[in-house]
């Protein structure tokens, strides 16, 4: 999308789409404030798990009052240790960037497909065998292409912060 946008309007064209958009005008505030709330619903929704997972291994004599401020005190721990890593691992959006390719490839495109092969096994046809094991291949090509492009930008960044 980046390319094309500067394939189509040139050096106009800002790094974030947000910066592209006309100032002073109600859409570019909700486009701000979606790119703001967006974060903050992602890791609401990626602690959900474990914050469940927490409370129903919680004793049962314990009051529900009880359990849920213990999982919310859990969830604010575990979401203060994420943002001292940011802000103290160097180029931790890169880190990111390289758990993000790893582990969103997998979650999103390879596990399905081989949990649905797995469950479905003798009951698949071979068209969809075919999809499926084509959808594997491609996620594990996208994982591998986006670990290496993740690590070369952590390298830069280390090389290019140690050169200075």
């Amino acid at each position: 999308m980046g390319f094309m946008g500067a394939k189509m309007f040139g050096n106009d064209v800002k790094s974030q789409i947000t910066l592209n958009m006309p100032p002073n005008q109600i859409i570019t505030k909700i486009a701000l404030w979606a790119t703001v709330l967006t974060p903050m619903t992602k890791y609401a929704l990626e602690f959900s798990p474990f914050s469940i997972q927490l409370e129903q291994t919680l004793p049962n004599s314990m009051s529900g009052r009880t359990k849920l401020l213990i999982r919310g005190c859990v969830s604010s721990f575990l979401l203060l240790t994420i943002l001292t890593l940011a802000l103290s691992v160097p180029y931790f959006e890169h880190v990111l960037s390289l758990t993000g390719s790893l582990v969103s490839v997998a979650i999103c495109l390879i596990f399905p497909c081989v949990f649905y092969m797995k469950i479905f096994w003798g009951k698949i046809t071979k068209p969809v065998l075919v999809l499926n094991i084509t959808l594997v291949i491609f996620g594990v090509l996208l994982g591998v292409i986006g670990t290496i492009s993740s690590t070369e930008l952590i390298l830069k960044k280390i090389i290019s912060h140690h050169s200075t």
